[in-house]
């Protein structure tokens, strides 16, 4: 898929046509980013995105090319000139040791789950890597165009991430969550890259008085769990059908209360005052 859409994006604050948007940007040196939802005009969880992209930055001992409102200019800005109103908005900070950095916030090419994959849930399957320093959100080029070619080849949603301990992290986009016996059990945060959708549903977990465990999954108790969903800034809360030869209920009364209180978040978030 072409990376950036639209007609126009930000380099280093400025606005440029999108044929100027070079791979480069993304896939060399070391880029730190982010991927935020624009939903009915509004950018879904903005502040908690910006505030991961921060966190990010100082882990990995880098200083941001801009201030808090200089980026918000931008990310608000950038459906005005790209006339569009839905989409997932990609901030990059590429560093490079002799070439010059950049700062790249474009429109990404980004697949949604139909109405079908809500439904019936998705096929995944599971794959050895250990991402190292989970809690930085740093492009991996390489992990990411392996993963890819995966899921074209074995027409599936997502590949899990299973570690050198063999246990089941997350997906390689999205995080993972489990239910068994009305307990939502998902994969410790230091050993995982949090997203912003797995906050919220934990969030929403606590609300509702639905017990939270945060605990390692090793890959050969997969079979033990009852129910399995996705969670992430594009699928939202997104059922799993089956991994690798295991097979989940998609129907679980759990799960749909949280798919429902997630898609009531997100609607109240759409319809906030401002962009």
């Amino acid at each position: 898929m072409k990376e950036c859409i639209g007609t126009k994006f930000f380099l280093d604050g400025d606005v440029i046509d999108c044929p100027a948007f070079k791979t480069e940007f993304l896939n060399e040196g070391i880029s730190i980013y982010e991927v935020l939802r624009l939903t009915k005009n509004r950018l879904l969880f903005m502040e908690d995105h910006l505030d991961r992209l921060e966190i990010s930055v100082k882990l990995a001992g880098l200083d941001a090319f801009h201030t808090w409102n200089e980026l918000t200019g931008m990310i608000t800005r950038l459906p005005a000139i790209n006339d569009m109103s839905e989409g997932n908005v990609k901030i990059v900070y590429n560093y490079r040791k002799s070439i010059k950095n950049h700062s790249v916030v474009y429109f990404v090419s980004t697949k949604y789950p139909s109405r079908d994959d809500y439904k019936k849930g998705v096929t995944v399957i599971t794959y050895p890597f250990t991402r190292e320093d989970p809690n930085k959100k740093i492009w991996l080029p390489d992990f990411r165009a392996a993963t890819d070619e995966i899921i074209r080849q074995k027409k599936i949603w997502e590949v899990l991430i299973v570690n050198r301990k063999d246990h089941v992290t997350e997906a390689s986009r999205a995080n993972l969550f489990f239910i068994k016996d009305e307990v939502v059990i998902t994969a410790p945060v230091e050993t995982v890259l949090a997203g912003v959708t797995r906050k919220h549903v934990i969030n929403i977990c606590r609300e509702q008085n639905i017990p939270v465990l945060e605990k390692p999954i090793p890959k050969n108790t997969l079979g033990e769990y009852d129910t399995v969903f996705l969670t992430s800034t594009s699928s939202d809360v997104l059922p799993v059908a089956k991994i690798d030869d295991h097979k989940f209920n998609v129907d679980n009364p759990l799960l749909k209360v949280l798919m429902k209180e997630f898609d009531e978040l997100v609607e109240r978030e759409a319809t906030k005052s401002g962009t």
